[in-house]
């Protein structure tokens, strides 16, 4: 075996050990019917685009992303089973909410409604658990359609703005398909999970 190949497998062997010490953090995938969560997913998987159906219960993956591992849990986001949304995300560490950012106006107002509704979930479940909100990754998907809207547009059709202070939240734009800004968006979402894991130790003392 050549020096070059000797190094590659240590490497690997080295990733696959972190892999098995380190815990990964918990997150859960939401957003409307059709946003793309599950091609996230499995993007973040698999590293290339995966053909997929619609998520009626849910998909779990543990990934390495944005420097660290996870255990995501994809929830179908059909009106019908928008309830088991409750569940899933109590408890976790952090969100990633799936925003199709070619959505029509009447499509945006139904994921803003979604979104808010599901940060008030938190207050009230987080509060009931004393503990921290999980921060929020809003991930602006489908950003390679031409009728994607820009951040500045999705942050105010979506009332980001409108947020409490206490539900730390991040925007980024990518693209599932292509994987383009995915790895990106997840070393921002480590970052705030690490601060929120920070405070909690602190107070815990």
């Amino acid at each position: 075996m050549g020096v070059g190949r000797m190094v590659e497998a240590a490497h690997a062997f080295m990733l696959g050990l972190v892999s098995f010490v380190q815990t990964p953090s918990h997150v859960v995938l939401v957003g409307l019917d059709s946003s793309g969560k599950t091609t996230v997913l499995l993007r973040l998987k698999y590293g290339q685009y995966v053909n997929t159906l619609p998520t009626v219960g849910f998909n779990c993956e543990k990934v390495r992303a944005g420097g660290a591992y996870w255990m995501v849990w994809d929830v179908g986001g059909a009106e019908r089973v928008r309830p088991l949304w409750r569940p899933y995300t109590r408890g976790t560490d952090a969100l990633i909410f799936v925003v199709d950012s070619s959505s029509d106006d009447e499509r945006l107002e139904e994921a803003r409604l979604e979104l808010q509704r599901l940060a008030k979930q938190q207050a009230s479940q987080c509060a009931s658990l004393n503990r921290p909100r999980p921060p929020m990754l809003i991930l602006a998907n489908k950003q390679d359609l031409p009728s994607a809207r820009d951040i500045h547009s999705l942050t105010k059709a979506l009332g980001l703005n409108d947020l409490q202070e206490c539900q730390s939240w991040t925007l980024a734009a990518a693209c599932a398909v292509t994987g383009e800004g995915l790895d990106e968006a997840m070393e921002v979402l480590q970052q705030l999970v690490a601060k929120s894991k920070k405070v909690t130790k602190s107070k815990n003392r």
